[in-house]
């Protein structure tokens, strides 16, 4: 399955001198979501071409998130809102 990522939009909270670690958390997301996807099709989902999804707005703050709490929130949001447009 191919997926392109045309935008990821995150709200983050309390970033100031963090930047360095949204970088990071993104691509761990991607990592984690690719790893979800190829487990539902292990699983015998049939794949599935997709126009475009929305996720829903999710709030991370930096602060209180570990980098990797923070990636695998973004990934769950990702694969739910993939998971809700396959099912449509």
């Amino acid at each position: 399955m191919d997926l392109q990522i045309d935008l990821l939009k995150l709200n983050i909270v309390t970033a100031l001198e963090q930047q360095h670690r949204i970088q990071p958390i993104a691509l761990r997301a991607a990592t984690i979501l690719a790893e979800r996807i190829e487990q539902h099709l292990a699983a015998g989902a049939a794949p599935r071409a997709i126009d475009a999804m929305v996720a829903p707005a999710l709030t991370v703050d930096m602060n209180r998130t570990s980098d990797n709490d923070a990636a695998d929130s973004i990934a769950d949001a990702l694969f739910t809102a993939l998971l809700l447009k396959l099912e449509t």
